[in-house]
Order: structure tokens, then C-alpha cells, then sequence
């Protein structure tokens, strides 16, 4: 007989790791914490993800397993260097990796699905709609590749490297050059809708809203494009490169440039609102949650700044570059450093809640979806964490689309 086990069939037994919440039959929840050693519980086959279990006064509780917060579920190797912010759609984990391939790797288990091969680096995040991988690559092709096969649907060429992230917009595709082009595509065919040429290469990805395409260039401008045509709203020149991506909120853009500014700019006209200066150049990309805008800077530290006033909250350091962009769920906001460290920050205090050592860079973006962090690293390593929180990201730049996003997304205006 299994001693100190419930009816249901788990055994508590002392660990660090895990924890658990109590839900209430109502919709409030309440999180039960102990004080000092944690719990762990062995789970019988085919128990659910959560168990019923009744107090004295006979008043139910579910109550729902959690992995600890910053603790692996999986990790997959590409087993090269590289790679790009993951996408999750559809139970799978799409990421750039291994130098020159797109990889699809089931997000629960981290199993391999596919592999595509490209011609040279992919540093582009992908973008999955209706069945469609589009992603870009360094021999310059944007990839059109069927999110269930991997087998290649279309490919356009242009004269140089792509490490834009494309989005898409209805049957539209929008990415960046770096010919310094923005290149407007048909989704189903690959076809050139319309190109329009800036003064420098672009690595900045692409937002669009509202029929219009924001996007950074290397020269030194934010460019207001038509989605249908084009056609240019309005530019607004920074003091620096621009390889942040914009985000979108109500009626302001939000964009970091290399001369360590973050612009606030009025969507519609590109008039400057305000502006923020951190100690570095800005090359990760700004997201809004909460009433905060979220970026990190190349001075090491992740800022959280007024999106209304552009004054600042908090301000986190890290000890190397923050390329990353953060991405925020539940009052958590997630980031990773060029310090080899993904990092879970609270949203209103600025103080760390976890921190995990992925051993070398983390420049790229990361995603939340179901409690799961989603983050690749600079060796190749896609990872699975604990996100510590319930629920998936919710901040601009996910919902925009921008350098990755989940399925929340489907697609932008």
C-alpha cells in the first residue's frame, strides 16, 4: 500500500522545484504559499493536470500542478550557433537555428517535427499564418514553407541578406532588406506587390496596423508606409541606426534608435511626443503592457517607462547588452541579456522574480504561451521554462506580430 497518498493518487514529497495553486470554486483563486520547503508530488499514470480535494468545512478546491518557474520542461539543440525569437502556433515551436535551417519542434515535448535548409544564416523570426512558416534568411530569399510538412510552398529573392522578420497583413507580406527595401509580397504566390527603397540595409521587423507599415532603417529613419501601396505617410529622422522594431499602441508608435533613444511618435502624422534617453544604444524592441512601455539597451539595463509621460518607472540591470526584446504575461515581464541570462522581472516593481543561465547570449525575443516561456539562445539551444505565471503574452508586440508571436495572432490590419 502507498503511504501519505490521497485518493486521487499524489504523494507529497519534499522538493525544491514545484509548487501549487489552490482554485476555488468560485473565479477567484487563491496561490497557496509555503512557508519554506516547497512540495513536490509523485502523480500517478493518468492523472489530470489537476485534482479535487475537499477542507473541513467540505468547500471544494481544484488544485493544479506547476513546474517551478525558471526551471527547463525541454531543450532542443540545433547544434550549431545562431538563431532566431521562436514562433508558437498550433502546438509547435518554430525557430531559426543551426546556422542555415528553420526548425518546427513540438512546443509540449520539444520533439523534432521538420527541417528546413537555407543557404546561409537565418536570423529572421518566423511568422506562421494560416498554415504558412515566412521567414527570411541571409542568402537573401524570404521562405514561404508549410507550417505542417516543411516542405517549401515559394521563395523570393532579393539582393542581399534578410534578417528583418516578415509579418503579414491580410494577403500581404512585409519585410525588410538588407538591400534597404521594404518589400511588400503576395502570402500565397511570393509575388512583388511593391518595394519601396531607404538610404540604408534594414534589420529592423516590420508593424503594421491600421493599414500602415512601420519600419526602421539602418539610415537613420522611421518610415510611415501605405500597406496598400507603399506609399510614404510620413519619416521621422532619429540620431542613429535603427534596428529596433516599432510597436503600436492606441495612437503612438514606440521606437529605440542607435543614438540610445526611445521615441514615442504620433501614429498618424510622425510628430514626437517624447522622448527617453538610456546610456547605450537601443537595439532591442519596445513593447507596451500595462501602460508601460518595456525595452532594453545596449548600457545593460531593461527600462520600464510611462508610455503616456515618458517618464521612467524602474530601470533593471543586467551585466552585457540587452539585444532581446522583452515580451510581458501575467505581470511578468521576460527578457534576455548578452549576459547568458533570461531574466522574469515584476511589471510594477522591477524587481527579479527568477533568472535562468542559458550559458551564452540570449539577443533574441521571447514568447509565452500556456504558462511556458519559449526562448532561443546564442548556441543554438531553443528552450522551454516555467514561466511562473498563468496565461501567454499579451503585450504589443506579440499581438502586433512583431519578431514572433503565438496563435493568439493571426494575422495584422
Amino acid at each position: 500500500m502507498n503511504k501519505a497518498r490521497n485518493a486521487c493518487g499524489v504523494r507529497p514529497t519534499p522538493f525544491c522545484g514545484w509548487g501549487y495553486t489552490a482554485v476555488g470554486v468560485s473565479d477567484d483563486e487563491d496561490r497557496l504559499e509555503a512557508k519554506g520547503e516547497y512540495w513536490d508530488f509523485e502523480v500517478d499514470a493518468g492523472l489530470p493536470d489537476s485534482i479535487t480535494e475537499d477542507d473541513e468545512e467540505d468547500d471544494s478546491y481544484q488544485i493544479r500542478l506547476e513546474e517551478a518557474a525558471g526551471k527547463v520542461k525541454w531543450s532542443y539543440s540545433t547544434g550549431g550557433l545562431g538563431g532566431s525569437a521562436p514562433t508558437v502556433v498550433g502546438g509547435t515551436v518554430v525557430a531559426g537555428g543551426d546556422g542555415d535551417s528553420i526548425y518546427a519542434v513540438n512546443a509540449k515535448t520539444g520533439e523534432e517535427q521538420w527541417v528546413f535548409e537555407t543557404d546561409d544564416f537565418v536570423e529572421s523570426a518566423p511568422t506562421v499564418v494560416d498554415g504558412r512558416v515566412v521567414v527570411g534568411s541571409d542568402d537573401g530569399h524570404v521562405y514561404a514553407i508549410d507550417a505542417d510538412t516543411g516542405s517549401q510552398q515559394w521563395a523570393f529573392r532579393t539582393a542581399r541578406f534578410i534578417e528583418s522578420s516578415p509579418t503579414i497583413a491580410g494577403n500581404a507580406v512585409f519585410v525588410g532588406g538588407g538591400d534597404g527595401y521594404v518589400y511588400s509580397l503576395h502570402a500565397g504566390m511570393g509575388k512583388e506587390r511593391w518595394a519601396v527603397g531607404t538610404d540604408g540595409p534594414i534589420y529592423a521587423s516590420p508593424t503594421v496596423t491600421n493599414s500602415t507599415v512601420y519600419i526602421g532603417s539602418d539610415d537613420g529613419h522611421v518610415y510611415a508606409l501605405s500597406a496598400a501601396s507603399g506609399e510614404q505617410r510620413w519619416a521621422f529622422e532619429t540620431g542613429g541606426p535603427v534596428r529596433s522594431s516599432p510597436t503600436v499602441a492606441g495612437d503612438t508608435v514606440f521606437i529605440g534608435s542607435g543614438d540610445g533613444t526611445l521615441y514615442a511618435l504620433d501614429a498618424k502624422w510622425g510628430d514626437k511626443q517624447w522622448e527617453f534617453a538610456t546610456g547605450d544604444a537601443i537595439n532591442s524592441s519596445p513593447t507596451v503592457a500595462e501602460g508601460s512601455v518595456f525595452v532594453g539597451s545596449d548600457d545593460g539595463a531593461l527600462y520600464a517607462i510611462d508610455a503616456a509621460s515618458g517618464d521612467r518607472q524602474w530601470s533593471f540591470e543586467t551585466d552585457s547588452r540587452v539585444w532581446s526584446s522583452p515580451t510581458v504575461a501575467s505581470g511578468t515581464v521576460y527578457v534576455g541579456s548578452n549576459d547568458g541570462y533570461v531574466y522574469a522581472i515584476s511589471t510594477t516593481t522591477g524587481q527579479r522574480d527568477w533568472m535562468f543561465d542559458a550559458e551564452d547570449w540570449v539577443d533574441t525575443a521571447p514568447v509565452v504561451v500556456n504558462e511556458t516561456v519559449y526562448v532561443t539562445s546564442d548556441d543554438g539551444t531553443i528552450y522551454a521554462l516555467g514561466a511562473g505565471v498563468r496565461g501567454s503574452s499579451t503585450d504589443s508586440r506579440v499581438n502586433l506580430g512583431t519578431l514572433s508571436h503565438h496563435g493568439g495572432w493571426a494575422g495584422g490590419g
